[in-house]
């Protein structure tokens, strides 16, 4: 199985302070305990380092060490919870640090998880069924009758069922292949729209979020072994203006200035030390045929080791 993304939205948008998560991983991925903030469009490359890919840019984050190069995580998931800067995580099991920027996701989902419900009517038939999470979830002050609430308990639902399908389909967890899940989570900022966050119902529905989000972890760490990560980024709210940059004409202006008089050398990119590589060995091993070339005809004995040289002896004494 290729890499396996569970995508349920396009997340690109400017995110406004928060919290990236590490709720569980292995002991091949070390994570530093630390203040670190970081950028939201490097959490992919935090995905992808951790899972021994390399990427673009170098991440110059300290919150992410060294772990075993040769023993690395084979799923990656994480889940963005929208409406809330930071939740209740137990303390002492999770690491957690500043998010600041823009959160950039994208993928598709695998063909196994097409029977999954995704509309709002596939949602609510799903939650009145017999084995749904309506039978295990203490609703407190949350009600069965309101549709807010209802799209909330509808994605705790979807992570109970993603880690029930994996459950069935456990081939897909002990292949070659990595896998990354990226999940959104949006029901608990509508339940804050809706009633406020100072309101019971958000208490209730943070307290019951995260203890599906700590059994959905380690559902999820079980499937796979102990051999995954998984992560949880909080945030408030999107700024859209974010999601683009633009250009001024002072600085395109700037860009036509001249060289720095430092006389300094230009950036290398990420194919430097390849084409580098390939460059030197060809004409090292180029220059080592011509040498041992040379070598061979000077100590050539035109008698013996030419065929050139004997056929025109043999000509000449002919002639």
């Amino acid at each position: 199985m290729a890499v396996l993304v569970m995508l349920l939205s396009l997340l690109a948008a400017g995110v406004l302070g928060d919290e990236f998560s590490i709720l569980r991983s292995p002991g091949s991925v070390v994570f530093r305990d630390g203040n670190w903030p970081i950028p939201g469009e490097r959490i992919p490359d935090v995905a992808a380092l951790s899972m021994g890919f390399s990427v673009k840019e170098d991440l110059s984050w300290p919150g992410l060490a060294v772990g075993n190069l040769f023993h690395r995580p084979r799923a990656t998931v994480m889940v963005l919870v929208k409406g809330v800067d930071k939740l209740a995580l137990p303390p002492g099991s999770v690491i957690s640090y500043p998010l600041e920027n823009r959160v950039y996701m994208v993928g598709k989902a695998n063909s196994v998880f097409e029977d999954l419900s995704v509309t709002l009517r596939q949602l609510r038939n799903r939650l009145f069924q017999e084995n749904s999470v309506l039978n295990s979830i203490p609703l407190n002050s949350l009600s069965r009758n309101n549709e807010v609430d209802l799209l909330f308990l509808s994605e705790l639902q979807v992570l109970h069922d993603i880690s029930s399908l994996l459950s069935r389909h456990k081939h897909l967890a002990k292949d070659h292949s990595p896998d990354l899940y990226s999940l959104e989570l949006a029901g608990l900022d509508e339940i804050g729209k809706h009633y406020g966050e100072d309101s019971e119902q958000f208490r209730d529905a943070s307290k019951i979020l995260v203890d599906a989000l700590q059994k959905f972890a380690d559902d999820m760490y079980s499937l796979y072994g102990g051999n995954a990560v998984v992560e949880l980024v909080t945030i408030r709210s999107f700024d859209t203006s974010l999601m683009r940059k633009t250009r001024t004409i002072l600085e395109a202006k700037e860009e036509k200035n001249p060289p720095s008089p430092y006389n300094l050398a230009y950036k290398y990119n990420l194919e430097y030390p390849v084409v580098f590589n390939m460059v030197l060995w060809i004409m090292i091993a180029l220059a080592l045929a011509v040498i041992v070339t040379s070598y061979n005809i000077w100590n050539m004995d035109p008698g013996y080791d030419s065929i050139i040289y004997r056929m025109t002896n043999q000509k000449i004494r002919m002639d």
